[in-house]
């Protein structure tokens, strides 16, 4: 896949209709998200206020470049620690017009965060699911399917996040986790308890973040680690 340039800070939201090839549709769809998004950030802290003003670069685009490692023929991605909906709305709005059978379920352990999740969801009319809980507790009644991606972002170190998608009751084909400059520490970090087959795909959004895209994770056993 070609190396596609960093997108400007100051992105006005129709040149979203180019640079990820979305529809006009989509594009009412994030802005209804994104008008959602600000409205309730009043009551409830969704994003950082520092952000605010960047919304659709910091947020909407940041989770759209997702879209670039996605073939579109996903039936089912799982964000897990979902917050705001980053990524999981903007990859449920660009889903949507591959196919109206594909799914994103958020698991997130925030109610009033959660309650969000599901109001704009309806209001974007998105095939979603809100799953309230801690990833740690979610159970094969509430996710059977083989997920074909779990993301995430901004939610805990990497050595965590692979702890949190074991914990899942089927696990996911591949991962993909938006990552900043410490991508690296947190990479040897893991690597001492995890065997990992991962790439990294520069950010559009931050000159010295990743998307690392992990296809597999085996946790070292303790017999292997008392031999080393």
């Amino acid at each position: 896949m070609a190396q596609l340039g960093l997108i400007p800070e100051d992105i006005a939201p129709d040149d979203l209709l180019e640079t990820f090839n979305v529809s006009r549709e989509s594009l009412e769809k994030l802005r209804r998200y994104v008008t959602e998004l600000l409205h309730w950030q009043k009551s409830i802290n969704l994003i950082s206020p520092a952000t605010v003003n960047q919304v659709w670069h910091r947020h909407i685009c940041d989770g759209l470049q997702l879209c670039d490692h996605l073939s579109g023929e996903e039936t089912l991605i799982v964000d897990i620690g979902s917050g705001a909906g980053i990524p999981g709305i903007p990859l449920a709005v660009w889903l949507a017009e591959k196919s109206m059978a594909a799914q994103v379920v958020m698991i997130e352990s925030n109610s009033k965060k959660a309650a969000f999740l599901k109001h704009v969801s309806r209001v974007c009319s998105l095939n979603t699911r809100i799953i309230n809980t801690r990833v740690e507790l979610i159970g094969k009644s509430e996710l059977s399917q083989r997920p074909d991606v779990c993301v995430a972002r901004a939610l805990a170190p990497l050595s965590r996040l692979l702890e949190l998608t074991a914990h899942l009751p089927v696990h996911p084909q591949r991962m993909l986790f938006l990552k900043g400059q410490d991508v690296d520490v947190e990479l040897t970090e893991a690597t001492k308890c995890w065997n990992v087959s991962f790439c990294k795909h520069p950010s559009r959004t931050q000159e010295n973040g990743c998307i690392l895209e992990i296809h597999e994770a085996e946790l070292v056993s303790e017999r292997n680690t008392a031999s080393d």
